[in-house]
């Protein structure tokens, strides 16, 4: 998942990876810390290993470098020599594309071989249904435990145990599991989620009677319901929850530092160690550390072989057909996905929507990366569309920031910016001649107009909602369903498609492009392109697009001059420029165009243009024609000519429609 700093900016991570607090509660303190290597003679000792966000086998490579994989969790878990416990957080199925594809199975295998002890549900263990969360149950080894997931009968889901304990070297460590964002997966009656503090409250007070050391808690939910919890939960000393971030572990404080909760990387990027001591009076001490899965560390022969042997696996499945394509779908080669409306942006975009059942669907144009062929539409092709496995995250916004977030989408459409946003759920016109921050207009969400006080959901990528391309405006939004809960864009296509089974998209006017994108307010033709645009001289070559670098053909040409001088239709010298008006295939070059010029600002002016003495002042005078270098001569000599750097004029190189409606326009106002 993406940085979230919108959710997390306050949040402290603690420098110091190593310190050491009296427990809360009846938990007797000890004078002096124990560093988290030290041995502890007189005592008793355990480290309790936490991880979690289990989607993928291997090891995950992407900008912030490779991290995780079991094989490397295995390493680590290995490399501590105290008595143990390996506490698997939840979410080892769905979220990713190879979760979609095997539910869960292979990660219940690596775990055997770690080995883990003891796991909590993540909602993403529900995504491929009940069924196969049942048949995850019946395959592990290990133990998995739920505080607040129940059945429709009202007992623990699948049966599994409300709390474990489990003593390691004569400490009782007292284990409770919580899920929430259950609302983000699979309905099913068969399994429900009852509130989490109210449950943890329960499931301790059944602990207590068993006399635990300490109580710790597995939670799939944010850190600020952690901190929450552990308010209303006095007797938890430490809670492991979900992931925060993919480049960091957190460390939060809690009453003075006397209490923990423990966020590690994503995707199995680190372990959070947790040491207790107990000393020979009984006092119990706690000191942590975080291990890193990254690239230093070693991977275990036989667990990197088994996830290349699922990786070959994976490869054979992302083949497989999940619809058919009725018609192409282009994302644009001339990345018509940043400047207009696109059928593969429509379709992303309803892919959001129609999983979270959102009001709203926002894809960034920039973030679409191929186009979906004809026929056959494999997993292949939905990661090929959408490379970047961006997490889709759901808020609640307000219809201002809704606005905001369309006029920052449109502000770089004359450069192409990735920021212009495909919808759904939405309709809008913007005029790219009009200046940033005011080019949007006519907004329609539903069939009404939008209320800037309606509150609104949102499905969007947290690329976008954490301020990636200047998308600043969701700051005080709502989540609904943030990273560490939602699934990837990818992912969501690929469901798309496989529910729609045959796909038939169309673009359908949600939309309006007026003025022209690739002509923006920086560009030196800008004033000659919207005036001949205006009076219907000079068109676009298609919705939102002049293509002011394209060349002109010679047909082109003598339709755009006589169109603004009717005058210069029937003149003799156009055949003495020497090339063919009805010519719909070659290039008009920067010395015939100006030759035209020249005569046409004749006529205009009633004065000679062409140069008697034919001398250009251009470096490469010499590769112009002799024939044409008067006109280009004059035209330099009155100004209306430009050479390209280096004083050269480039004669032989195609003229562009931009430098067809610069001469001109500046002709006809004379």
């Amino acid at each position: 998942m993406n940085r979230l700093t919108k959710r997390y900016a306050a949040a402290m991570v603690l420098a110091i990876s190593l310190v050491t607090v009296p427990l809360a509660g009846q938990v007797k303190a000890v004078e002096s810390p124990a560093a988290a290597g030290a041995s502890n003679a007189d005592g008793q000792r355990v480290s309790i290993l936490y991880f979690n966000d289990g989607h993928e086998i291997a090891p995950v490579t992407d900008k912030l470098g490779t991290r995780g994989g079991a094989a490397r969790i295995k390493t680590l878990v290995d490399s501590v020599q105290d008595e143990k416990i390996v506490a698997f957080g939840g979410d080892l199925g769905g979220g990713t594309l190879f979760g979609g594809v095997f539910k869960g199975f292979p990660m219940v295998e690596a775990f055997h071989h770690i080995p883990v002890d003891v796991a909590n549900f993540g909602q993403h263990d529900f995504d491929a249904g009940v069924d196969n969360a049942l048949d995850l149950i019946q395959a592990s080894r290990f133990q998995w435990i739920s505080s607040n997931l129940v059945g429709s009968d009202g007992k623990p889901f699948g049966q599994v145990p409300d709390h474990v304990v489990i003593e390691k070297q004569g400490i009782r460590v007292g284990i409770i599991g919580l899920t929430s964002a259950m609302e983000t997966t699979v309905r099913d009656e068969r399994v429900k989620q009852l509130p989490v503090i109210e449950a943890a409250k329960q499931a301790v007070q059944k602990l207590e009677s068993q006399q635990p050391d300490v109580i710790i808690a597995l939670t799939q939910e944010p850190s600020a319901k952690d901190k929450a919890l552990l308010a209303a939960v006095p007797e938890i000393h430490a809670v492991f929850t979900e992931e925060e971030a993919e480049e960091q572990s957190f460390v939060h404080e809690v009453d003075q530092g006397r209490r923990f909760v423990f966020s590690p990387q994503g995707n199995m990027g680190s372990i959070i160690r947790l040491i207790v001591e107990k000393d020979a009076a009984g006092g119990i001490r706690l000191s942590h550390d975080i291990l890193k899965a990254d690239e230093t560390v070693a991977e275990d022969p036989a667990l990197a072989k088994l996830a290349a042997e699922y990786q070959a696996k994976l490869d054979q499945e992302l083949g497989k057909t999940v619809a058919t394509m009725k018609q192409e779908l282009l994302y644009g080669e001339n990345h018509e996905s940043r400047f207009k409306e696109t059928a593969i942006g429509n379709w992303i975009a309803d892919a959001y929507r129609d999983y979270y059942g959102t009001d709203l669907a926002f894809a960034n144009g920039g973030g679409i990366r191929a186009s979906a062929k004809q026929g056959e539409f494999t997993l292949k092709d939905a990661k090929a569309i959408l490379p970047f496995g961006n997490k889709i995250v759901v808020a609640e916004v307000d219809g201002e920031m809704v606005l905001q977030a369309l006029e920052n989408g449109v502000s770089g459409v004359d450069r192409m910016a990735g920021a212009f946003l495909q919808v759904s759920g939405i309709s809008y016109v913007y005029d790219a001649d009009q200046p940033v921050g005011q080019r949007v207009s006519d907004v329609m969400v539903g069939g009404a107009p939008i209320r800037k006080d309606a509150v609104y959901t949102l499905a969007l990528s947290n690329f976008m909602y954490t301020g990636g391309d200047n998308y600043t405006m969701f700051t005080d939004a709502k989540t609904k369903v943030g990273a560490g809960e939602a699934r990837t864009d990818f992912e969501l296509l690929a469901a798309y498609a496989s529910k729609q089974k045959t796909v038939d998209v169309q673009s359908e006017g949600r939309i309006t492009v007026k003025g022209f994108a690739d002509v923006g307010d920086r560009h030196w033709a800008k004033e000659a392109v919207r005036r001949l645009a205006s009076e219907g001289i000079m068109q676009g070559v298609s919705e939102g697009r002049f293509a002011p670098n394209a060349a002109v053909t010679p047909a082109e040409l003598y339709e755009v001059v006589t169109a603004g001088m009717p005058e210069a239709a029937d003149a003799v010298w156009w055949t003495e420029v020497g090339f063919d008006r009805n010519e719909k295939s070659a290039s008009v070059t920067r010395e015939q165009l100006a030759a035209v010029a020249a005569r046409l600002l004749e006529v205009k002016t009633a004065k000679p243009v062409l140069s008697v003495a034919g001398e250009t002042g251009f470096s490469d005078e010499g590769e112009i024609n002799p024939a044409l270098k008067p006109a280009v001569a004059g035209l330099a000599e009155y100004g209306l000519l430009k050479g390209r750097p280096g004083r050269n004029f480039a004669p032989k190189e195609a003229a562009t429609r931009a430098e067809l409606s610069y001469v001109l326009w500046n002709i006809m106002k004379e």
